[in-house]
């Protein structure tokens, strides 16, 4: 008897029930495309962010290799990405013991400033930068994606 009346409600259920999943699939859809569009963008920026910071430690290779060289030299490499501007600084020098002095002429000419230190060595140094403008794929209300990226590789050329 009992068996009977739980297979009647049963039939009785399980015809009420053919709607929810649309309403769960309605409710949930949003968030999950939310979700993957803000993942799709995110991985934008982050390949787009270390390939910046690969050509920037590439552009320090052939900086070591030629300290004189210039941004658009490294730029007409095809080092860096498309639309990424280039920047390599002027020489810094610092002492052995990390004293920050005026840079010898190139080939040895004039004065060693780290002269009167205990290691005379004169450590030349070449910072390249790079940077990219960066726009989201969609335009986000709560998160703000930054308008552009930056990095910056500092090799020792001696």
């Amino acid at each position: 008897m009992i068996e009977k009346l739980i297979e009647v409600l049963r039939r009785c259920w399980s015809g009420r029930n053919g709607g929810a999943a649309a309403v769960e699939f309605a409710i949930t859809a949003p968030v999950l495309i939310v979700l993957v569009l803000g993942a799709a963008d995110y991985g934008i920026l982050m390949d787009t962010a270390a390939s910046l910071v690969a050509a920037s430690r590439a552009g320090g290779e052939v900086a070591k290799v030629n300290p004189t060289v210039t941004g658009a030299q490294l730029t007409a490499l095809g080092i860096f990405p498309s639309g990424a501007t280039s920047n390599v600084s002027a020489p810094s020098c610092t002492c052995f013991d990390n004293t920050t002095v005026t840079c010898p002429a190139p080939g040895g000419a004039g004065a060693n400033p780290c002269a009167a230190k205990s290691d005379t060595r004169v450590l030349r140094y070449v910072t390249v930068s790079a940077n990219q403008n960066f726009s989201p794929l969609f335009s986000w209300t709560s998160f703000t994606f930054p308008g552009s990226l930056n990095a910056s590789t500092v090799v020792r050329t001696q």
